[in-house]
């Protein structure tokens, strides 16, 4: 190995084109690891409008548009990704990839050389996989180098499937400026407009609280994207909005790239999901001190809000979640104090520096046992 070059590394992920929490979490990946190697972003889709990018991030696209269909056309389209993949591996000598998302870390199991480092990335809680992923994850699983989660409710499943499993939790990047008390009187949620996400249990919950102050508004950023939005969902929330006497208290705003100033606005961070793996937006909202008020659902939002610290964790009662957001509308003393400790606990837990050593410790690891030699960063204890 020429101990000059750095180990080519590619986060390999379905599509940059959208704008959502995995998008934010590979440009993260690329961007933090690239400290150490020679990192580049892989997309499946073609690269038309890409998010989140900026001129030093190395992106490249496997040029593939995945279009549903049949199961057996499904089935192909997966061969020629796999194809595909080794192709621009080989060509581009990668040395390790991080697959995001269960389907991408099976092909990478199966379909790349033995001498590339193979990292299975899962972004959604475990059990959301449908049941063909979870057969394939038992037959792929062990051929990769290792498996990281977000959750360690995960952990568990996790270590079944792989001699190398670990939880390592999404990194932020702390805001240089975080905004002072003095915030709009706005209810925060951010996310794809989809009943996975709870935005109706929102509205259910939080319609005293907002005709209680009517000076309060519920912004939901977030959808409109191809994909990304259940039109039939929505139009129920149209519908709900009328019902429960919420027009012009809840807006509806679209998705955006520049999500940290509504982040600064804002006072509070609500959210009603269903089902979640480790929600980017969370540890986001408490990186600029924004308190939480969420439904504690299976996975995620319980690895990330401290209950009656930093936020508060509502088991499935609306009038409870409902009393906890007007309680931080209302009390600027428990505001202050959360909103305090969101930020010393994003710093400590989530920040760059909290995790990256956590990743550089695993694939540093894992590619001197491929290479039989250590990593030239890792010998100067860089």
């Amino acid at each position: 190995m020429n101990l000059n070059q750095r180990p080519r590394l590619a986060v390999l992920l379905n599509d940059m084109n959208s704008s959502g929490g995995i998008q934010r979490v590979a440009v993260n990946l690329v961007r933090d690891l690239g400290e150490r190697y020679d990192t580049r972003l892989l997309s499946v889709e073609p690269l038309r409008k890409p998010v989140f990018h900026d001129p030093d991030l190395h992106l490249a696209s496997l040029g593939f548009v995945r279009r549903g269909s049949t199961r057996l056309r499904y089935l192909a389209q997966l061969s020629v990704i796999a194809l595909r993949l080794r192709r621009y591996v080989i060509e581009h000598r990668i040395d390790i990839v991080l697959a995001i998302w269960y389907d991408f870390a099976c092909i990478a199991a199966l379909a790349l050389p033995r001498s590339v480092v193979r990292i299975g990335c899962e972004h959604i809680a475990f059990e959301e996989a449908p049941r063909f992923w979870r057969s394939m994850r038992r037959l792929s699983y062990p051929w990769l180098d290792a498996v990281v989660g977000l959750t360690e409710a995960d952990l568990p499943n996790l270590s079944r499937l792989s001699d190398r499993a670990l939880v390592i939790p999404n990194a932020i990047r702390m805001p240089s400026r975080v905004a002072d008390d003095r915030r709009e009187k706005i209810l925060l949620s951010v996310g794809h407009l989809i009943s996975r996400k709870g935005l109706d249990r929102l509205l259910w919950a939080l319609q005293k609280p907002l005709h209680d102050h009517p000076d309060w508004q519920l912004a939901i950023v977030g959808g409109g994207e191809k994909g990304h939005t259940d039109w039939g969902y929505l139009d129920y929330l149209a519908t709900l909005l009328k019902l429960l006497k919420l027009e012009g208290r809840v807006v509806l705003y679209p998705a955006t790239q520049r999500i940290e100033e509504w982040y600064q606005r804002a006072s509070i961070y609500v959210m009603g999901s269903r089902q979640e793996g480790l929600p980017m937006v969370l540890i986001e909202a408490k990186s600029f001190g924004l308190p939480i008020v969420s439904f504690d659902c299976p996975t995620g939002p319980r690895e990330i809000v401290r209950h009656e610290v930093d936020g508060f964790l509502i088991q499935d009662d609306d009038y409870a979640f409902g009393e906890a957001a007007n309680a931080l509308m209302t009390d600027a003393q428990l505001w202050h104090r959360m909103s305090t400790a969101a930020l010393e606990d994003a710093q400590a837990r989530f920040s760059v520096e909290a995790v990256s050593h956590r990743w550089f410790d695993l694939i540093d690891s894992l590619y001197a046992k491929r290479q039989g030699s250590p990593i030239v960063g890792a010998m100067r204890g860089s």
